[in-house]
């Protein structure tokens, strides 16, 4: 007995379905596993924010004297504005002759760091004086520039303070935040912590990701 096999579809037909099933699979994929993504990179990058010497002064160290933020939450709200700001983008997948193109985006930090500088806690307001301190701009954005013209800061236990333990006192001197502190648009605390995070890391959370998802 003899058959014969005659192929409905060319070569051509055949390999564009399979790419356009491929295409339907992946981006199915993709979607299922964006909001992990997301929460393992907001995690890394809340990690190394916090790690940054800038945080720990202003938690428990010189910074949290100098600028006189009274409370932890204060900062930490800064952080969860940058970090629930993290957001993913997929292109879906299309075809493209024989391969599938599309890409992910990360979006971070905005660079005019207005989401930070637009929040109530980015400025303190001092109780017995009623003047505003801009701290938060004052830490990413002012480099060495003079803050406050014949002041400096004095430390020690003052019941002015609100801190409890500095308080800003005429001098011949003018404040500067301190060198090691001093940040500018392109080298501050929150850009020196996002800097800090290699490709490898963000490809590394998104292939294991995608691979438990298939």
């Amino acid at each position: 007995m003899k058959f014969t096999l005659n192929l409905v579809e060319s070569d051509k037909d055949i390999q564009n379905k399979i790419i356009s099933e491929l295409k339907n699979r992946l981006n199915k994929i993709l979607t299922k596993a964006k909001p992990i993504i997301v929460d393992k990179i907001k995690d890394l990058v809340k990690k190394n924010i916090v790690a940054e010497p800038e945080y720990q002064s202003l938690i428990s160290g010189k910074l949290k004297y100098e600028l006189g933020v009274p409370n932890a939450s204060i900062v930490d709200s800064i952080v969860d504005i940058w970090v629930n700001n993290i957001n993913l983008e997929n292109k879906p997948l299309r075809s493209n002759t024989n391969s599938l193109v599309g890409g992910l985006t990360i979006n971070m930090i905005k660079s005019d760091y207005s989401d930070v500088l637009s929040s109530q806690n980015a400025n303190i307001i001092d109780a017995n004086t009623g003047s505003v301190v801009p701290w938060l701009e004052w830490l990413l954005l002012r480099g060495g520039d003079i803050l406050v013209k014949d002041y400096e800061v004095k430390f020690g236990p003052n019941p002015r303070s609100r801190t409890g333990m500095a308080v800003m006192v005429s001098s011949n001197r003018n404040y500067r935040m301190p060198p090691q502190f001093a940040g500018t648009p392109n080298n501050n605390w929150v850009y020196r912590a996002i800097s800090k995070i290699d490709d490898s890391s963000i490809q590394k959370i998104i292939q294991n990701t995608l691979e438990k998802s298939i």
